[in-house]
């Protein structure tokens, strides 16, 4: 792996109609997984270096979100119901407690955290990032419209060139990180 110097900026805004995953009615779906980038740069990787809001990331009002190296292609497959639990609403723990937290995902690998308004203005925005997860797919957010119309986003990546070797071993770790036997084929 080899660093090219180069930096990746992605920001903008995931609405209730961008989400894909999953869909347990017509488009009033307000919280689920949206797809954000795909890469196009074939030997190329990413590692995130930096999570925030969008236009300032210190913006105390900003919805929270996750990001994953999910794909739209993943996102479609994950929707399906697997002995009646939907599989998206599983891997991100939409429901289901702490019996199954995004957490556990390794393909969740990077969290904004935005304040809670009104609920708790004492808070500040964070992010926190797995510093060791390499991109070389897509990513998408989990996000929560319950209480935002609308997540603003703002990522910074570090691009790394990749060997054959070292894309195709990317590759397999970023498709197999998956949680509680939950497996997109």
């Amino acid at each position: 792996m080899k660093k090219t110097g180069r930096r990746l900026y992605l920001s903008g805004i995931v609405q209730n109609v961008d989400i894909i995953t999953p869909r347990t009615g017509p488009a009033d779906a307000q919280q689920g997984f949206a797809p954000i980038w795909e890469n196009e740069r074939r030997g190329y990787g990413y590692i995130v270096r930096f999570v925030g809001s969008f236009p300032g990331p210190f913006n105390r009002y900003a919805p929270s979100y996750q990001l994953t190296t999910y794909g739209e292609r993943d996102l479609r497959k994950l929707n399906e119901t697997t002995f009646g639990i939907n599989t998206a609403t599983a891997l991100a723990g939409m429901g289901t407690g702490l019996a199954n937290p995004p957490s556990d995902n390794d393909r969740v690998i990077a969290a904004y955290s935005g304040d809670d308004g009104d609920r708790a203005p004492q808070r500040y925005d964070a992010g926190i990032i797995k510093h060791d997860a390499l991109v070389v797919q897509s990513l998408s957010l989990i996000v929560n419209h319950a209480d935002f119309p609308a997540t603003n986003y703002y990522i910074e990546m570090e691009e790394v060139q990749l060997t054959d070797d070292e894309l195709v071993l990317a590759l397999l770790s970023e498709s197999s990180q998956n949680v509680a036997n939950y497996e997109v084929v």
